[in-house]
């Protein structure tokens, strides 16, 4: 019987637009070399097969399937096309800003279509583009001003949808699209936009990376636009991508300066933390610095994992960072130089403002990698080091906290077996599959620790992080303090693309729930206490699962999930004897700032322990 393997992970293989990035983020091991594959049409139609039997809705509108499937077919060229009915095309205007109305030229592949086919003119397009480059304004987004852009894409897309529904865009005329595709593909195989390229800075490939644009691209994308209709977590990608992020993900080493940053294009670039240690640290890099330029070369516009890849190389090496910082007049270079980094999957340490609190940081859930030991043998062993520290220290522990901000997700059984770790007793999640029974699991194995609990999430937690969260917070074995999640409550299976092994196929086939019956999809976990995370105390606009387009909807739950702590006791207790704001105001200068969420959540934590 083939094993399928059940994924919570909020992240995507295929999406590489992330709000920070790691230097350096390549593993220590080498990239497998580029084997010959192929995508067929004949693997697109196993994807619409496999839809049909695995995907938890039975009912998919598979026209809009379809209408996906052709407008990323045609988008995945180098020189892209773009679909529209005709209707919308006609009166854009009305849903696009005048600078995103593009020149071109459209067509109709049969005089009847009620479709068009865009294709811009490419060469005034990179003219607009530039200016827009030098017009930018480098400043951040109000969250008004992103909840409106958020809002008017949304509006954008279901014009379209709602377009493409009354014309009824089928698997016919889908094939014609492809069709058109192959007859043409010649006119279509040349990148467009080569001088915006040069402008990034961007290197052109090795020679023996680049692989001629063919119809595997155009199947391939086809497949993904089609998954894409259904919701944003289904997709269809090459095997050897897989095993790669894995290593990642396993191996845990880079080799780089070590630090986090944001921003990129019409933003600076800016060192949101040097991580404790690191070779930035070490040569004077602090907590928001702009880097203005790299080696010498300005990386004004440039995306950030652009930036990131500039920065990035083999340890002992070294890179020149010009910056700027706040209070500094002018520009100061700072050489680097680079080394091994190693990200843990499971960290712990005393809390050193507070020595009677112990901390564990769990970063994702999933398998351990080569010579490691399981993840629930890497947390039970950091609970027992952090009590004999604090016994031999004279200062017991008096708490536990268990850190998942940031932690987008994994493995479902992993995600069950570390909530076991802290429930005594009673149901953990159960999963809920079309056309079988309800899948429930219960904890079944004896607490590593009777020390009371908080646990830290924010709105990058996701999936096994909420089912972990929501299941300690239903049963009041411990505090949920920070932000609400991101709200991702589906299961994908994971497995090889029938007939081509070179491909695996993720596919949404069921929800989970938490033990309350409430679904957390859209709606995520919220904790017990608001905690900020940000300098000023306030919280700022998240991205999350509601924001992204077809996302599986909310199914409406009348329970209300009561905290089995006493809330407002706590908070007045915090508003008296808190101490975090004295802290944070004496390390507001320190080159790597402070944590502000765990620190304001040192107050709370005080409070949960002095207070029933």
């Amino acid at each position: 019987m083939k094993r399928i393997v059940y994924l919570l992970s909020f992240f995507t293989l295929l999406s590489f637009a992330l709000p920070v990035g790691f230097i350096s983020c390549e593993p220590e091991a080498k990239k497998a070399p580029n084997r010959v594959t192929n995508f067929t049409y004949q693997d697109f139609e196993t994807v619409v097969k496999s839809v049909d039997k695995y995907y938890i809705d039975k009912n998919i509108n598979k026209n809009r399937a379809f209408t996906d499937a052709a407008s990323f077919a045609v988008l995945s060229m180098p020189h892209p096309l773009y679909i529209y009915p005709e209707s919308y095309f006609n009166e854009r205007e009305k849903y696009d800003e005048k600078e995103d109305l593009w020149p071109g030229k459209t067509f109709k592949i049969s005089p009847s279509d009620k479709f068009v086919l865009f294709d811009p003119d490419y060469t005034l397009v990179e003219k607009i583009q530039k200016e827009k480059l030098k017009k930018n304004e480098n400043r951040k987004l109000s969250d008004a001003e992103l909840k409106k852009l958020i809002e008017k894409e949304k509006l954008k897309k279901s014009v379209i949808a709602s377009r493409w529904e009354e014309i009824n865009f089928s698997r016919k005329e889908f094939d014609r699209v492809i069709s058109y595709i192959q007859d043409n593909l010649e006119t279509y195989k040349t990148p467009v936009l080569k001088g915006l390229v040069e402008l990034d800075g961007e290197l052109p490939e090795e020679e023996e990376d680049k692989k001629e644009f063919s119809m595997e691209q155009v199947f391939l994308a086809a497949a993904n636009g089609y998954l894409n209709s259904l919701d944003p977590h289904s997709n269809v990608f090459l095997k050897e991508m897989w095993e790669e992020s894995m290593a990642k993900i396993s191996d845990g080493s880079f080799e780089g300066i070590g630090a986090i940053l944001s921003g990129g294009g019409s933003r600076e670039v800016v060192v949101e933390n040097p991580l404790e240690g690191s070779p930035a640290v070490r040569a004077g890099i602090r907590s928001g610095d702009t880097i203005v330029a790299v080696d010498g070369k300005v990386i004004k516009n440039l995306s950030l994992d652009k930036v990131v890849k500039k920065i990035k190389g083999p340890k002992a090496t070294k890179v020149v960072l010009t910056i700027t910082r706040k209070g500094n007049t002018g520009k100061t270079d700072i050489e680097v130089i680079r080394d091994k980094i190693t990200i843990k999957n499971v960290t712990h340490h005393i809390v050193k403002e507070n020595p009677q609190v112990g901390y564990i940081k769990l970063t994702g859930f999933v398998k351990p990698g080569p010579g490691e030991a399981p993840i629930e043998t890497q947390i039970t062993n950091a609970v027992a080091e952090m009590e004999q520290e604090a016994k031999e220290s004279g200062k017991p522990l008096k708490a536990l906290i268990l850190d998942l901000r940031g932690n987008s997700g994994g493995y479902l059984d992993l995600a069950i077996d570390i909530a076991d770790m802290f429930i005594e007793k009673g149901m953990i999640v159960f999963t809920r599959t079309p056309f079988r029974s309800d899948e429930e699991k219960y904890a079944k194995n004896k607490d590593i620790t009777k020390l009371p609990m908080v646990v830290m999430i924010n709105s990058k937690s996701a999936s096994a992080s909420e089912i972990v969260a929501s299941a300690i917070q239903h049963h009041g074995r411990g505090i949920l303090l920070g932000e609400r999640t991101f709200g991702k409550a589906t299961v994908q299976s994971l497995n090889n693309l029938e007939n081509n092994p070179d491909y695996l196929l993720k596919i949404t086939n069921a929800r989970y729930y938490s033990p309350s019956g409430k679904t957390i999809q859209v709606v995520g976990v919220s904790p017990d206490i608001e905690v900020s995370e940000e300098p000023d105390g306030g919280f700022p606009f998240r991205y999350r699962e509601e924001d992204m387009w077809n996302h599986l909807p909310l199914i409406p739950h009348e329970g209300v999930v009561k905290s089995k702590f006493n809330v407002n006791a706590i908070k007045e207790y915090a508003k008296k004897n808190g101490k975090a704001d004295i802290f944070l105001k004496s390390h507001a200068n320190d080159a790597i700032k402070p944590d502000y969420m765990l620190i304001r959540s040192l107050d709370y934590i005080e409070g949960m322990l002095n207070t029933k």
